[in-house]
């Protein structure tokens, strides 16, 4: 989970670098975590004119071909600038068949190695992108774009309203976004995910109001982003409730949430204190403490596939310490000060052990990259790793559909629905219902396997789990 969105960060326009050898012609591939799914990079290089130029596919996106900005080199530095993202990539050549380094895009950072590959500049030609689900105009419901502010006038929200025509008493949800600064529509690989589910939600009766996060549409950043955490967030939620209490059409008794990944956590803690939430969704909503998922991920991407038991066990070891220090600091030198020290006394326990036999990337560099990218997002990275939503759930007494897809690898269904429904009957709460749906990831899509890239699919929100939710609504709000 990731802060808000690590989804939409490699979107349709990217681009890259080169080197100043013959032996860096050719293509170069490396993958980027783009939440929870592993994106394929394929650079191609050639040099024309004593000019390096470089064209860059993402295969998982339909992406090919596209071209570059401009590209420093210093013996083994390569500095890549990309305009069209507000982007760069920076990495070192280890003279043969790999080159290390950061891909930067605005705040985000994240660790990018390439190596030598075969595959062709432009094999393959890119298909026409459908999303059948993107709704289309014209719409059978009203539609009002609004802007909002928050309680000390410091956010302008940007947002947009969906009411049922000629209804009355019918329930409003807000909806409230996975990490990372998202649109109103939930934009991603071409996706808009939270408009579909907005505008089936308002055919069958239901208000919606969908916000662009801070930093993202037409909302203003605000003060101090680098100290947002969830807690902020949801003071954000609270400013879009108190819009929503000044329309005279919305039944102020039947005011409900919906949250999303990061958003799961958040609606809880909304609903605890304001007692105008009458219901919540949590759609891949977390159950346990944030360090259990945000570990889990992380072993997922730093410890090779098909260990032994005793292989992975060594591995996970060092894994979850290394990651343990961004829950007892926001400092940057201080976390990656202790990594050192762990590493250190790892290495000293474990000195027979092959690295690149346990790890995707050996040694300490991952990790320090790691503080790199979050950097901009330390505070909120550590609110996260130790909040623990049983705290909020435990004390719920409002009716609460919690949601998961048995496919999701970034909020693991089975342990997470489980910690959901041990909070709630603990809050002796007689009005939830669970349910894990097969087949289903992260974004609620069919999918033909876990890893599956969220672009690959057409599919943007299962239907199945659309009418769950409008149906459920409905019942709860008779």
């Amino acid at each position: 989970m990731n802060r808000k969105n690590l989804f939409g960060i490699i979107l349709l326009v990217m681009s890259y670098f080169t080197g100043n050898t013959q032996t860096l012609i050719g293509s170069w591939k490396g993958n980027i975590d783009a939440g929870g799914n592993q994106i394929p990079l394929v650079f191609h290089l050639k040099q024309t004119n004593n000019q390096w130029e470089a064209s860059f596919d993402s295969p998982a996106q339909n992406a090919y071909g596209i071209k570059t900005g401009s590209t420093q080199i210093k013996n083994d530095s390569i500095i890549i600038v990309i305009p069209a993202i507000n982007g760069s990539y920076k990495g070192k050549w280890n003279g043969t068949n790999q080159i290390d380094g950061v891909f930067q895009q605005g705040n985000f950072n994240t660790a990018l190695i390439l190596t030598k590959t075969n595959e062709p500049a432009n094999a393959n030609t890119p298909k026409p992108i459908v999303r059948p689900q993107t709704p289309k105009a014209p719409f059978d419901y009203l539609s009002e774009e609004i802007k909002f502010t928050n309680a000390d006038q410091t956010v302008q929200f940007g947002a947009t309203l969906t009411l049922p025509r000629n209804k009355k008493d019918f329930p409003t949800v807000v909806l409230i976004s996975g990490s990372g600064a998202q649109d109103r529509d939930g934009t991603m690989f071409d996706h808009k995910i939270y408009w579909v589910l907005a505008d089936h939600l308002t055919k069958a009766g239901i208000g919606v109001l969908r916000v662009d996060d801070r930093g993202a549409g037409t909302t203003s950043l605000g003060p101090n982003p680098q100290l947002l955490t969830s807690k902020d967030f949801a003071k954000d939620v609270e400013a879009a409730i108190q819009y929503l209490l000044t329309r005279t059409e919305i039944n102020t008794k039947k005011i409900g949430l919906i949250g999303h990944s990061e958003g799961g956590a958040i609606a809880p803690m909304v609903a605890v204190t304001n007692k105008q939430v009458a219901f919540i969704i949590l759609l891949a909503g977390p159950g346990v403490p944030g360090y259990e998922i945000w570990n889990d991920q992380m072993r997922r991407n730093f410890i090779q596939p098909n260990l032994s038991t005793t292989d992975y066990s060594i591995a996970a070891s060092l894994v979850n310490e290394m990651n343990s220090h961004f829950r007892f600091s926001t400092e940057a030198d201080t976390i990656k000060a202790n990594m050192k020290k762990s590493y250190a006394n790892w290495k000293q326990a474990n000195s027979a052990v092959n690295e690149s036999k346990l790890f995707t990337a050996k040694g300490i560099e991952p990790y320090l990259g790691l503080v790199n990218q979050f950097k901009p997002a330390l505070a909120w990275l550590q609110f996260f790793m130790n909040y623990d939503p049983a705290e909020n759930l435990s004390k719920l007494k409002i009716p609460v559909l919690a949601l998961n897809g048995a496919s999701d690898i970034q909020v693991k269904a089975v342990e997470n629905i489980n910690g959901i429904e041990q909070a709630l009957k603990k809050a002796k709460n007689k009005k939830f219902e669970v349910k894990i749906f097969p087949s289903l990831n992260h974004l609620f899509q069919t999918c033909t396997s876990p890893e599956q890239s969220y672009g690959a699919i057409e599919e943007s929100f299962s239907p199945i789990a659309l009418q769950q939710m409008s149906d459920w609504i409905n019942k709860t709000n008779q």
